[in-house]
């Protein structure tokens, strides 16, 4: 287990920080490429003035270039390196924006999602009440219109809503659970899980950005150990029934241990 945990937060590492990385190498490119192109210089002239000298007649433009190209290649080939680091390095920097951007807003949507709502909902049950509001609002299926006909479930499966991603799906109840308890024991074993993964262990879609938010260092922080998850069972109007899954304690933006912005 010590290995699996060296191993997924050595990954972890270098994908946070490749950008970093790029960048490093990127600088350490473009001094050695200048060093190796001024230490191959001395020596492309020696050998010129040698050829010319021998001649007794100047080189011929074709002539300079054919003998000292060759003992240029390798700065040449060390300056092309450092330019593919500088390119990957843009690209990250990029796609770090832009997921967190992406990761941002998601958050942003679901906290508006549910102040909107507790200004429809009154009661003392108003959170469950709440939830289950906004669960009735994305009640449809995947092709955006047909909504979803409860005769059609299995006799051995129940109809569940995720709560953070709105979505809809038939599993087992053992299958729920047992989905929850991976996701806590992955948690207990590396101290950070991602909110995509656990969509994986239900068979669900991934989210967007989903593998930027989940549980980490911050809910250490606040003394939690364990990702408590509530299956609410809950009945709407017209019969239909369903268990709402939330946790206490929802994800947030994973943070690099050592830096204080967002991976």
């Amino acid at each position: 287990m010590n290995i699996n945990k060296i191993t997924y937060k050595t990954v972890k590492y270098l994908n946070r920080n490749s950008s970093t990385i790029l960048t490093i190498f990127s600088v350490a490119g473009v001094i050695t490429t200048t060093v190796m192109a001024v230490k191959a210089t001395p020596k492309v002239v020696h050998i010129l003035e040698s050829e010319a000298y021998e001649r007794k007649e100047p080189l011929t433009t074709l002539e300079t270039v054919r003998l000292a190209v060759p003992h240029y290649i390798p700065s040449a080939l060390m300056g092309l390196g450092t330019i593919t680091c500088i390119i990957g390095s843009n690209v990250l920097n990029q796609r770090y924006q832009k997921s967190l951007i992406g990761a941002y807003t998601l958050l942003d949507q679901s906290y508006k999602s549910y102040r909107k709502s507790a200004n429809e909902v009154f009661g003392d049950d108003a959170d469950d009440r709440i939830r289950a509001n906004i669960a009735r609002k994305s009640y449809v299926s995947s092709d955006g219109y047909a909504i979803y006909d409860p005769d059609t479930d299995d006799s051995d499966q129940v109809l569940f809503y995720d709560y953070y991603s709105e979505q809809y799906f038939k599993s087992t109840m053992s299958a729920v659970l047992n989905a929850q308890y991976h996701i806590n024991r992955n948690f207990m074993l590396r101290g950070e899980v991602e909110i995509n993964e656990f969509y994986e262990f239900l068979g669900l879609d991934p989210i967007p950005f989903g593998d930027h938010i989940g549980w980490g260092e911050e809910f250490l922080d606040s003394g939690m150990m364990w990702i408590d998850f509530e299956n609410k069972l809950t009945r709407f109007d017209d019969d239909l029934e369903c268990y709402i899954i939330s946790t206490s304690y929802e994800p947030d933006l994973l943070y690099d241990e050592d830096r204080l912005y967002p991976r």
